[in-house]
């Protein structure tokens, strides 16, 4: 399952020539959006009536807001029919399968292999590489556990 959503993942980067989750969403029809949701959900994502829906937490800072749009794009990517429960902050340690595959899809497009190899290279530590890209310290170990 992982070689099949890193696949996913380049295709769109490829053809979308930007791993932004934002642009991607636009380019998409995503609608993205924020919302007063409580301190505890980061996002969820919601498909109705042919429209896509990424709705992020407006009280979350920006580097969570960015990896819950990852996620949650990974939602709409992966699973396009599927409303999934909100995300909240403890579900990143989630063993819901559909829930692990957004993170590997929020991951590998946050953190492409060849961009990997640029962050491992400055930054020595987990908790760096967890400041500077958003990315829950478990989630950089499972592409590290991966790359190996």
């Amino acid at each position: 399952m992982t070689y099949y959503i890193k696949r996913k993942v380049e295709k769109l980067i490829k053809k979308f020539k930007t791993n932004n989750p934002y642009d991607i969403a636009d380019f998409l029809n995503i609608n993205v959006l924020e919302w007063n949701l409580h301190k505890d959900i980061l996002g969820f994502y919601k498909y109705e009536k042919k429209t896509k829906w990424i709705v992020l937490n407006s009280n979350s800072n920006e580097e969570e807001k960015y990896f819950t749009c990852c996620h949650e794009l990974g939602h709409s990517v992966l699973h396009e029919r599927f409303n999934t429960p909100h995300l909240r902050r403890d579900t990143m340690f989630s063993i819901n399968k559909f829930e692990r595959e957004a993170n590997m899809f929020a991951v590998e497009l946050i953190l492409p292999d060849d961009v990997w190899d640029e962050y491992t290279n400055h930054y020595s530590c987990l908790n760096d590489l967890e400041r500077a890209t958003g990315i829950p310290q478990n989630l950089l170990l499972a592409k590290l556990n991966q790359m190996e």
